[in-house]
């Protein structure tokens, strides 16, 4: 009997007195592997400008429908934005979110299953170079 370079070598790394043949007795429906398939589901957004704190329970509500919120907070006043941020930031706690603001007034609110990843780029900050003509440009 001929043998391939590949049998001879599975032959030497698993010889075959130690694969052991599956049992045949056991129904074949019984012995299928059961698979799930986890497709990732869409991430679905809202961007809100609240005006009161009313409005923060329209966020609120997608929040916790798993939907990613931002929330710009720049149209209200300073203790609205406060109590919107405060209660928004319990609802994330509650729902094992995350919280990252964006901008000194606008914050991203995510669901569980939703990683932000922060990227630093490096800012180009213009250098003063010297001229031949001793002017000073930018």
């Amino acid at each position: 009997m001929a043998y391939s370079l590949i049998e001879k070598l599975t032959n030497f790394l698993m010889p075959e007195e130690e694969f052991q043949q599956p049992n045949k007795t056991v129904n074949a429906a019984v012995s299928r592997a059961q698979l799930t398939v986890h497709s990732p589901s869409e991430l679905k957004m809202l961007v809100t400008a609240p005006h009161s704190y009313q409005d923060a329970l329209l966020a609120a509500d997608k929040l916790k429908a798993d939907y990613a919120v931002v929330v710009n907070l720049q149209s209200v006043s300073p203790e609205i934005q406060q109590s919107i941020s405060d209660f928004l930031n319990g609802i994330c706690y509650v729902t094992g979110g995350a919280v990252e603001r964006i901008a000194d007034s606008i914050l991203l609110y995510v669901p569980l299953q939703v990683d932000v990843c922060k990227e630093l780029y490096a800012y180009s900050v213009p250098t003063y170079i010297k001229s031949s003509d001793n002017k000073v440009s930018l």
